[in-house]
């Protein structure tokens, strides 16, 4: 099982660079397919896992046998003996179940990490989706002061307008110059913040491909709650409840009496007239080592465990339905500039230049309708990438993998 895991990543890490020399493109799918191969939690969560695997063989090693000889003047010429001890009571059993309960508890736990590489992931891709988007709309605002100020520039030279509105002009040129670079900047810093959830050092040079997955018609609220009892994060508590409750079994089990088993034999002993074989039963009582502290203390975890996960599916509940409202008004946001806010924007900014160069409006006017487009779209992206990041919060709310 570990040698396929670790083919499956040097796999998964072969086409990863492969695909980032070629296409330096990745897809929203590509990133979750790749966060839950390659990332570095998940890596770490499934090594932690392989050494709670070893601790179930390591719990049902049985104890080795003790051989013993000697000799002596006036006895026995030859003595020798085997002592056993007798594991029969159920203590390696119990010992081995407490290992697989602990081992099952890191397997659901190793799932809640998935769960969360996954979200981290999402997030991160949105973060280089809205830096990229960003980028283009501040790289297009330049173009459009650019346009602006060979109009000013025409009226200056036309003696249409003041000297100092086209230093006003080219003064804007430079600022939104200067906040296209940064933009673009921004984008390779989005790009390597993604590169850590998908298995890359540097991964500055990534660019999306497509849109972050969002549902235009999600479930009704209440079909998704069901959901929240059902994810790791819940049923990896629950887990560790069980696995406690193992391990106090095993405890009750160390009460019981260790036995142990001496058999021998003493040759050539001059008192007696032939071979004499042994055999004896020791019996291990627990009189000063008492198992009531860590009983108490593995019931107690129990009992901690299971007040976990109630308050895991409050937590999550009320995640989930943060984000679920938080995605039903960032939609009717989007949706309002889309199909009003945008359009009327472009109409107010596309006007009010027109009567400029006609003559018919001032500098702050255009200025003021530019901003407004500008912050209109820029708003219709915020919009978009938290909608994004509402959907990102209910999935992982219930535990989607």
């Amino acid at each position: 099982m570990r040698s396929t895991g670790v083919l499956a990543l040097i796999v998964a890490f072969s086409a990863w660079g492969a695909f980032a020399q070629e296409h330096r493109q990745i897809s929203y799918t590509q990133v979750l397919t790749l966060a839950a191969r390659v990332s570095p939690t998940m890596r770490v969560a499934r090594a932690e896992e392989g050494v709670i695997a070893s601790e179930v063989g390591i719990a049902g090693v049985l104890p080795n046998p003790t051989f013993f000889g000697g000799t002596s003047t006036q006895a026995a010429k030859v003595s020798v003996g085997v002592s056993v001890p007798l594991v029969i009571l159920g203590q390696r059993g119990a010992a081995v179940r407490a290992s697989q309960a602990g081992l099952e508890s890191a397997h659901i736990g190793t799932d809640a990490v998935q769960s969360d590489s996954r979200a981290a992931a999402a997030r991160s891709f949105v973060a280089l989706w809205l830096a990229e988007r960003t980028a283009e709309a501040r790289a297009k605002a330049e173009t459009l002061v650019a346009r602006l100020e060979e109009a000013v520039t025409a009226r200056v030279q036309l003696g249409g307008a003041p000297e100092v509105e086209r230093i006003r002009s080219n003064a804007l040129k430079l600022r939104a110059h200067a906040e296209a670079v940064q933009s673009a900047q921004l984008v390779r810093a989005a790009a390597a913040d993604l590169g850590r959830w998908i298995g890359s050092s540097d991964a500055s040079e990534l660019r999306t491909e497509g849109d972050p997955i969002v549902p235009e018609n999600p479930p009704p609220l209440l079909s998704l709650l069901d959901h929240v009892g059902q994810g790791p994060a819940v049923a990896r508590e629950k887990a560790a409840a069980r696995a406690a409750q193992a391990r106090a079994d095993r405890e009750r089990a160390l009460v019981r009496p260790a036995l142990t088993l001496d058999v021998g034999m003493d040759a050539m002993d001059p008192t007696l007239p032939a071979t004499n074989y042994r055999a004896q039963l020791g019996i291990e009582l627990p009189l000063f080592t008492q198992r009531a502290p860590f009983i108490q203390r593995e019931d107690r975890s129990a009992a901690a465990a299971e007040l976990r996960a109630h308050y895991q599916m409050t937590a999550l509940g009320a995640d989930l339905i943060v984000a679920y409202r938080t995605f039903e008004a960032t939609t009717a946001s989007k949706l309002t500039l889309e199909q009003a806010g945008i359009p009327a924007a472009k109409a107010a900014a596309r006007s009010t230049e027109e009567s400029y160069t006609l003559g018919r409006a001032s500098l702050e006017a255009v200025l003021d309708a530019d901003r407004t487009l500008i912050d209109v779209e820029l708003s219709w992206l915020d919009a978009s990438a938290a909608r994004a990041n509402a959907w990102i919060d209910v999935e992982h709310a219930m535990g989607v993998k």
